[in-house]
């Protein structure tokens, strides 16, 4: 999937993130910040795919055995001490919007996928990412995608659904998260 430059733009403290992340997982391919910081705004270094590899890290590195997959429904799977695997879900990321008075969250393309949606959300009153797991309900996401709303000046959560229940505190914690 394409990102446009307007994404790329609007994502990049999200890559910024990515990198810190890559350094204290060991994860550069030794790639310089600088390069890596050029290939991203050349669009091609997709940070779906870099926050991918982060979480299967992460996992495998606090415990929790992790393989990557990426099948159409989720993107990684935990691996059980007999060795078979459960879908975990898809890894998403997104970047704070105005609609009108509002700001949100939008987390889209999320139909038909299998697991939980673990969401890297860049809030750019804040200046910090949000961390979302968002599993299904009744093994099903809506059609029209996920929206949390946070506070329109402040960016700071507000209450619901997704922000009562499914908001983390850390990269970390958020990794954490089985189905």
């Amino acid at each position: 999937m394409a990102t446009t430059t307007e994404m790329i733009k609007a994502q990049l403290p999200l890559a910024e993130f990515a990198y810190q992340l890559k350094i204290k997982y060991e994860l550069t391919y030794n790639l310089s910040h600088n390069t890596f910081m050029n290939l991203y705004n050349n669009g091609e270094i997709q940070l779906s795919s870099v926050f991918e590899n982060l979480f299967v890290k992460t996992r495998n590195v606090l415990g929790k055995p992790t393989k990557l997959i990426s099948h159409y429904h989720y993107d990684f799977v935990s691996v059980q001490p007999d060795n078979s695997i459960v879908p975990l879900g898809d890894m998403k990321t997104t970047v704070l919007t105005r609609d009108r008075k509002s700001r949100r969250f939008v987390i889209d393309k999320v139909q038909n996928k299998i697991g939980n949606i673990y969401t890297v959300a860049w809030n750019n009153i804040t200046n910090k990412p949000n961390f979302f797991v968002i599993p299904p309900k009744n093994n099903t996401f809506p059609k029209c995608g996920i929206k949390i709303m946070v506070h329109p000046t402040t960016g700071e959560k507000t209450s619901g659904y997704y922000n009562d229940l499914c908001c983390y505190n850390s990269w970390e914690n958020m990794t954490m998260v089985d189905v």
